[in-house]
């Protein structure tokens, strides 16, 4: 399927620039919170860029003045228990395509909430607005945050700010966001928050994309490997001229991993 084909509704805006998939969230009236249709949809974008050969990566970024405040409670309270798992089920699959598949830069324009958070932590740039905050608010609503959340936070951010922001719904700004580690850049405006990601999109469509991506699939997955497993691992990689197929050695890779898109 061609991206003219690509049908993501309403609520997700899809164009290609730098040979990289721009995926803009677009249900401003509800500051970008999700239902179960957007989600789908946003799903359905990352695996159009995972199979799609002339897309090199990913950048995740939303219209108006927040980036997302998370699940749409509102939604969500419309929902029988089948409904609940569905939106969550989609939310971990969204993460795992944005954490297991191509580079993925996250462009964030203002508050970010709940599974918004947990999606920017998937990526492997992270770049916001100086305004923009952060926070995880489910314990509020006695709501576990699932889909990966607590093992993700816990490699990203460690395991007390892990606690500070999911047992204590801690609020950060920017600031602070980047002193933890949770965002990697601040810029002033929405227009310098695009410059910058298609500059570091530019940079990674310019390297070989074979050693980008093994590099990417290994520094998310070997943190809890020995050096005996993870340097078996990193051979793999550093094995990727001898492949006739480079696509190959990433599909091993990510089998090792029990993963595929």
């Amino acid at each position: 399927m061609s991206s003219n084909e690509l049908n993501l509704g309403e609520y997700i805006e899809f164009s290609i620039k730098r040979r990289f998939g721009i995926i803009t969230l677009n249900r401003v009236d509800r500051s970008n919170a999700f239902n179960i249709e957007q989600l789908e949809y946003l799903k359905n974008a990352l695996i159009h860029c995972q199979q799609n050969e002339k897309i090199k990566g990913v950048i995740l970024t939303a219209n108006g003045d927040s980036f997302t405040t998370g699940m749409d409670l509102r939604a969500v309270t419309s929902y029988d228990y089948e409904g609940v798992k569905k939106l969550e089920q989609l939310a971990a699959q969204v993460c795992e395509l944005l954490y297991n598949g191509k580079p993925s830069i996250c462009a964030i324009n203002g508050r970010t909430l709940g599974e918004g958070v947990v999606f920017l932590v998937c990526c492997d740039y992270r770049i916001a607005i100086k305004d923009s905050f952060f926070q995880m608010p489910e314990i509020n609503s006695a709501i576990f945050p699932g889909t990966g959340c607590v093992i993700l936070f816990s490699k990203i951010i460690g395991i007390s700010w892990t606690k500070k922001m999911l047992m204590f719904s801690e609020k950060l700004d920017a600031s602070k966001a980047l002193e933890i580690g949770l965002i990697d850049q601040i810029v002033d405006s929405k227009e310098d928050l695009m410059n910058f990601a298609m500059e570091k999109a530019k940079f990674l469509y310019s390297k070989n994309q074979t050693v980008i991506n093994a590099i990417k699939l290994l520094s998310n997955h070997l943190l809890d490997k020995s050096f005996k497993e993870g340097y078996e691992l990193e051979k793999i990689g550093s094995d990727w001229y001898k492949f006739e197929k480079k696509d190959e050695m990433i599909y091993n890779i990510r089998e090792k991993f029990n993963w595929k898109p």
